[in-house]
């Protein structure tokens, strides 16, 4: 067998050509490599690559947590509703205090002091924007400490642009809890609103005429979220072609991207209008019969709806009716989400069990869904509980005689 050299142009010659025979001849002796030409040039490309790799992990070493960061949320711009979320809390918090350093450089010392100064930071918006003692809620540190994890996460998993088998990021994510990692404490927070509204509040709130332009549509929406439990997200993004008029049924469905992603949970579900308020459906079959856009509740021009609309519109009305007045607690305020929260107890008191309301309203988990328990009108449910228990069994006396 016989291989070649190359040409003399590329610097070969006789001398060379019988030393590195000899160099072979040597190592087939002795048991060394490379012991052919073959072999000398693939531990040559061995050696290419090998440096290759540790050229580029140097680069991705020195890629700075604002790298990660955009690299990041070109990503949840494609796939993450919270997109705007995101790059507000990387904006406004993170990236001026993390932005610049190393990311491999950055220790859970680092997030846990990032923690500390965003906790005293006074906040911009918000009913506690003029209070010089104020600093940021606690969910909104909890989220920006959650937002540098996921960064991190998602540069452990996401190949280097260009460079096969070269993460973004490697080693340990220094905002990530664990018992090694001790210096990153999440703050403890209970955000939850457990404010229900009364049958009198409900009467006001549906009776309410507001005098902006819009406020039928506004008052239709309020049904229907007290009817279905639909969240603000759902109602804007509720296309007509998703609700079937003779039965009242409504498909919630998972948007492509962006804004059109209408489920917070991210699955699909059907709910029907029409079972806790009649007049729901009725409104709902008016509405398909006179739709002029593709969306039930359309905004201006017939596109979908700003998504801060909703919340906006309550506190006006909330304003105008006084449900608020005197409460100091946020999580006793009336907000939009308090007509699903209505909803829920709503349906437990009728005696709906509680797997079936988990499906109602989305719930990843029925954790989630157990909570309305603890608020519902347990005296209610019991009632009803009985009462269809009545008459299941008198439908199984009235069969067996038959």
């Amino acid at each position: 067998m016989h291989e070649s050299l190359g040409w003399a142009s590329d610097g070969w010659t006789v001398a060379k050509a019988i030393a590195l025979l000899r160099e072979l001849k040597e190592n087939i002796r002795t048991g060394k490599r490379p012991q052919s030409l073959r072999e000398m040039r693939s531990m040559a490309e061995e050696q290419r690559q090998r440096e290759a790799l540790l050229r580029s992990k140097e680069r991705v070493a020195g890629l700075t947590f604002r790298e990660l960061a955009a690299c990041y949320t070109d990503w949840t711009q494609r796939h993450r509703a919270s997109h705007a979320k995101v790059v507000q809390l990387l904006t406004n918090h993170i990236l001026p205090v993390l932005g610049d350093r190393l990311a491999r450089e950055i220790t859970p010392q680092d997030i846990a002091e990032l923690g500390r100064i965003v906790a005293a930071k006074r906040p911009l918006t918000g009913r506690n924007k003029n209070d010089p003692s104020a600093g940021l809620a606690p969910q909104t540190v909890l989220h920006i400490l959650k937002t540098v994890r996921e960064v991190y996460n998602y540069a452990l998993e996401t190949p280097a642009p260009g460079l096969s088998g070269v993460m973004l990021f490697n080693g340990s994510n220094p905002a990530m809890l664990s018992r090694r990692n001790r210096a990153v404490v999440l703050p403890e927070t209970d955000s939850r609103r457990l404010r229900v509204l009364s049958d009198t509040e409900i009467e006001a709130l549906l009776a309410y005429q507001g005098r902006r332009e819009g406020a039928s549509d506004l008052h239709d929406m309020i049904l229907l979220s007290l009817d279905t439990g639909l969240r603000a997200g759902e109602l804007i993004t509720l296309r007509c072609e998703s609700c079937t008029p003779e039965t009242g049924a409504i498909r919630v469905l998972t948007g492509a991207k962006g804004s059109e992603r209408s489920t917070k949970g991210g699955k699909t579900r059907i709910v029907h209008a029409g079972r806790l308020f009649p007049e729901s459906l009725a409104m709902l079959r008016k509405r398909l019969k006179h739709a002029s856009s593709e969306y039930l509740f359309p905004g201006p021009g017939g596109e979908m709806r700003s998504p801060f609309g909703l919340p906006q519109a309550m506190r006006r009305i909330m304003d105008k009716l006084g449900f608020n007045d005197g409460v100091t607690d946020p999580r006793n305020r009336v907000v939009w989400h308090t007509l699903r929260h209505t909803f829920a107890t709503r349906m437990l008191e009728s005696g709906l069990d509680i797997y079936a309301l988990r499906t109602l309203m989305g719930h990843a988990s029925v954790t989630t869904t157990e909570i309305y328990l603890h608020i519902c009108d347990m005296d209610k449910r019991r009632a009803a509980l009985a009462k269809a228990e009545l008459a299941r069994q008198t439908e199984i006396k009235r069969t067996a005689g038959q």
